[in-house]
């Protein structure tokens, strides 16, 4: 016997889409988002501190070229040589202040600013002069420009550390995210397996029980042992299957107690019907129908006749069902000439005298003129005697659930017996019922 399940296959099968959506949809998220994280620090990196590097670079290259062109001035006059010398320094103003409004990791030494922004105050105070000998002459600032290629240089160093730190904090942090976004992928199909597993097995192991079931069904076994504890569409379906295996016990037996004349369902039926209601509570009437004098006119006219005359009786019985509009009964044939009737109280007596008049209206078709018209057949008793039998008439006992204290199938035939041998004592087809109080 399996375990009890929680979940219906719908929901598991849904689960398990559910469960690898989200875990899927939680890793691209996240990939996107370190790749967002990612790109803004390259971002960062490129238009801060990659091209910090690049312009002091450019600015000391610019430096350099002004130092090479103040020697040469020492040795050679040109104008164009001037004018080269100052563009020269035009440039390194312009460069220098993109250079400090740069969105930086780190902000520029104090010591670098310090000498630049010296360099840059003396250097915009020669060129406001507009003086061209004096705006090109390089030896007045040549101690300042060499402070600031060394401070150049140590910022250049210090930026390429930074830099590479950078990008391998973004290799690392790519690889992290890589794995994160895998494992988070992997466990969520993982997930969906499992379930996926889950339903295939539970799938296969009540396709089997059921498979086994269906087959010792068609073998006349109707004891099925399936586990019906699960609470999804399997273990309704076992469920069912329970129920129609009983069901088919139930008319199993019902078809071979039933009696093979009238096809009834015979004592074992009636026996459990009357249980059934008693377990429920239900009140009702147990109404025994005999016919009288039924074996003098099998005697006279032969048993393919006396089967005629109790067939008559279950076609009358049924017919007064209809014309009552009894749904809550149960016809029953518990042999030779007598019939049981389970109905609720308040039809039985409407039923009574329904069939007694129906009864005697048609039984005398089943007699020969000369019969019918004397009325009785002429037989002999046990001791050889000559003896006249009246035409068949009925003796119908009724008792009901509210005469007795404690009802039983047994208590029921009980007092039907003793109603009957009353009824068989008077003339005629009479009906009586017990309206006495419980006992």
């Amino acid at each position: 016997m399996g375990r009890k399940t929680l979940l219906t296959i719908i929901q598991k099968i849904a689960l398990g889409f559910l469960l690898t959506a989200c875990f899927g949809l939680v890793a691209t998220i996240y990939a996107l988002s370190s790749l967002g994280s990612q790109t803004e620090q390259a971002n960062e990196l490129i238009n801060g501190d990659y091209r910090a590097l690049t312009m002091a670079t450019t600015l000391r290259q610019d430096l350099l070229a002004l130092d090479r062109l103040a020697k040469a001035e020492d040795i050679i006059t040109d104008v164009n040589l001037d004018s080269m010398h100052l563009r020269r320094r035009e440039d390194f103003l312009a460069n220098w202040k993109k250079l400090i409004n740069l969105p930086l990791s780190q902000p520029l030494p104090e010591k670098m600013l310090e000498a630049g922004n010296s360099y840059i105050s003396n250097l915009e105070k020669i060129l406001a002069k507009k003086d061209l000998k004096l705006a090109t002459n390089g030896k007045s600032l040549s101690p300042q420009r060499r402070e600031l290629l060394k401070q150049f240089d140590l910022f250049m160093k210090k930026r390429e550390e930074i830099i590479d730190t950078s990008l391998l904090g973004l290799t690392s942090g790519s690889t992290k995210a890589f794995r994160i976004t895998l494992l988070l992928t992997l466990f969520g199909i993982s997930l969906g397996i499992a379930v996926a597993l889950s339903v295939i097995l539970a799938i296969h192991r009540s396709t089997r029980d059921l498979i086994s079931a269906t087959s010792r069904i068609a073998n006349g076994d109707y004891d099925c042992q399936i586990d019906t504890r699960r609470s999804d569409e399997f273990g309704e379906l076992a469920r069912a299957f329970v129920r129609m295996s009983d069901q088919l016990q139930h008319l199993e037996q019902v078809r071979l107690d039933a009696n093979p004349l009238t096809h009834l369902p015979g004592n074992m039926a009636i026996d459990h019907e009357i249980n059934q209601r008693i377990e429920n509570n239900e009140p009702f009437a147990h109404i025994y129908i005999d016919i009288d004098n039924f074996k003098s006119f099998n005697d006279r006219y032969g048993y393919q006749e006396g089967d005629k005359a109790i067939a008559l009786v279950r076609d009358i019985l049924k017919e007064c069902l209809n014309e009552i509009n009894s749904v809550d009964h149960l016809l029953g044939h518990i042999g030779g000439d007598d019939y049981v009737v389970l109905t609720t109280t308040e039809n039985a007596e409407p039923l009574a005298q329904k069939v007694i008049q129906a009864f005697d209206e048609q039984v005398p078709l089943l007699y020969n003129i000369e019969d019918r018209t004397t009325g009785f057949i002429t037989g002999r008793d046990r001791q050889d005697k000559e003896v006249q039998y009246p035409l068949m008439t009925l003796s119908i006992a009724v008792v009901t659930t509210e005469s007795l204290s404690q009802p039983s199938p047994a208590a029921i035939s009980r007092e039907c017996a003793k109603i009957k041998h009353h009824l068989k004592m008077l003339p005629g087809s009479n009906y009586l019922i017990d309206r006495r109080e419980q006992r």
